[in-house]
């Protein structure tokens, strides 16, 4: 199951503990020794970038197990991109909440915004290749 979290960045954990991509793939307990589950950043730094992380990190027994499970995205451009794209995606998620549910025009503008998104995921992942 993939989780999201907003409250990771690069700042957050110490280069010394952190996982390589093949680290992190094959990683099923932290050093606690607690399973670990992939969560979802969603942070300026690192939208939509997959990652492993002991699940008392913020506490003070934590043991600094993380890792991420995607590459870096190539530029502050699709940064900045994909993390708008996840709020103003946010944003319209939540007005459809508000509005009827089964309103036509709300559903359509959501699907065209997957589309994009879709459409900017294929672009970087070609350009990291």
């Amino acid at each position: 199951m993939v989780r999201s979290s907003s409250s990771f960045s690069r700042s957050s954990f110490s280069r010394s503990n952190h996982l390589t991509i093949q680290e992190a793939w094959e990683a099923t307990h932290c050093k606690c020794p607690l399973p670990v589950e992939a969560q979802v950043s969603w942070t300026l730094d690192n939208p939509g970038r997959r990652f492993k992380s002991c699940p008392i990190y913020d506490e003070n027994d934590k043991c600094n197990f993380y890792g991420f499970l995607d590459p870096e995205l190539p530029s502050d451009y699709y940064r900045y991109l994909f993390f708008n794209l996840h709020e103003e995606n946010k944003r319209l998620k939540n007005m459809l909440k508000i509005r009827n549910p089964n309103s036509e025009g709300a559903s359509l503008e959501m699907g065209k915004l997957k589309e994009e998104l879709t459409v900017i995921s294929i672009v970087v992942n070609n350009a990291m290749v």
